[in-house]
């Protein structure tokens, strides 16, 4: 009992240490663009220490939650979260061409976010009750896929192709885990295959992204500019970076840093050294979780959280290789550092929900 309890406080620690540091770089990165936008230094950093309190309120108020509360309640939650991706399409904010979120006191929320909560809890719950059929694919697989298929074509009017690739990875590797058959596997890659092809000849601007990845400096002040500043931030950095607050790409060289592309400000001011220490912080955080995992006797439990550690694990993953160049343009945020409410209140949630998952089994845990 005290050894589980040991290892939930390194794991909260490890996320509150991110937090902070996450709530310091996006300051540095954010601050010239915040005060040529709206006057204030500080804008990007008030905000988001806004959210990071709230996400610390829903951390504690998902610890007293009970788990099977939630899961019998799974559709009904995805219901809401689907309604309010309606509701963003008709009547959101519209930022950079995309309706992705809803105003609410001043703040924005972003409802695809929060498919990381809704949808989670819904699919474990279907692949717990459905693992005798999973095999099947009429009566196992097919029904979450025309789900998930509903939930991917709400994001896709966003438009946000990205999230929707984000989830189909997610979903791929949670039915290998239920033990789905590779042929059935390897049919929902090539739909997704397919559908990704046809959304990037609908809209050429995904094309340009693709390109762009593939050769940045074919257009380096347009579609590869975004990348080649990156690119730039981690060559500046060098060993041990040039210092904390002496940024060049912050001086708006790197659009909107203190988003998707943090990451590279960290690589400048830090380098290779701050860089490593990032990702052993990450690095122990997922060995933790997946630690956990492997104890947890509950098949529901322990999907919940496995699901959970590979969210987090992607998003980290994903971030990291867009903005040194490995992967496509997308926006995905770094987990508890980058600027971004949703993200970080939905995290917090998520390891709410991780607490309480190994709480409620850790008589079997502590064994």
């Amino acid at each position: 009992m005290q050894k589980l309890q040991r290892e939930r406080r390194k794991i909260f620690l490890t996320v509150f240490a991110l937090s902070l540091f996450g709530l310091l770089m996006i300051y540095e990165a954010s601050s010239i663009y915040a005060l040529r936008l709206t006057g204030d230094s500080g804008y990007f950093f008030k905000r988001q220490l806004v959210y990071f309190l709230l996400g610390i309120g829903f951390f504690f108020g998902t610890l007293a939650v009970d788990i099977e509360f939630l899961r019998k309640r799974s559709a009904v939650i995805l219901g809401i979260n689907l309604f309010l991706l309606v509701l963003a399409l008709l009547v959101g904010k519209q930022v950079g061409g995309a309706r992705r979120w809803l105003s609410l006191f001043g703040f924005g929320i972003q409802p695809s976010e929060f498919l990381k909560f809704s949808f989670l809890l819904y699919a474990v719950d279907y692949l717990y009750r459905k693992r005798g059929f999973i095999r099947n694919f009429s009566r196992g697989i097919l029904p979450l896929l025309v789900i998930g298929g509903i939930s991917a074509f709400l994001i896709v009017l966003g438009p946000d192709l990205g999230t929707v690739m984000f989830w189909l990875g997610w979903l791929f590797l949670m039915l290998f885990i239920a033990n789905a058959r590779k042929k059935h596997l390897l049919y929902l890659v090539l739909v997704g295959m397919l559908a990704a092809g046809a959304l990037v000849k609908v809209y050429p601007y995904r094309m340009q992204r693709i390109t762009s990845y593939l050769n940045p400096w074919a257009d380096s002040q347009g579609s590869g500019f975004q990348l080649i500043q990156s690119q730039i931030s981690y060559g500046a950095g060098g060993i041990a970076g040039v210092g904390l607050g002496e940024s060049r790409q912050k001086f708006l060289f790197l659009p909107a840093a203190h988003t998707d592309f943090i990451f590279s400000i960290i690589a400048e001011e830090f380098g290779f050294i701050g860089v490593s220490i990032v990702l052993g912080l990450f690095f122990f955080l997922f060995s933790s979780m997946f630690e956990l995992t492997l104890r947890i006797g509950d098949p529901f439990r322990r999907m919940l959280v496995m699901g959970i550690v590979l969210i987090t694990g992607s998003e980290v993953i994903v971030n990291i290789g867009v903005s040194c160049g490995l992967f496509p343009t997308k926006g995905l945020s770094l987990p508890f550092v980058s600027y971004g409410g949703s993200n970080l209140i939905v995290h917090y949630i998520l390891l709410g929900l991780l607490f309480r998952a190994t709480k409620e089994d850790e008589n079997i845990i502590s064994h």
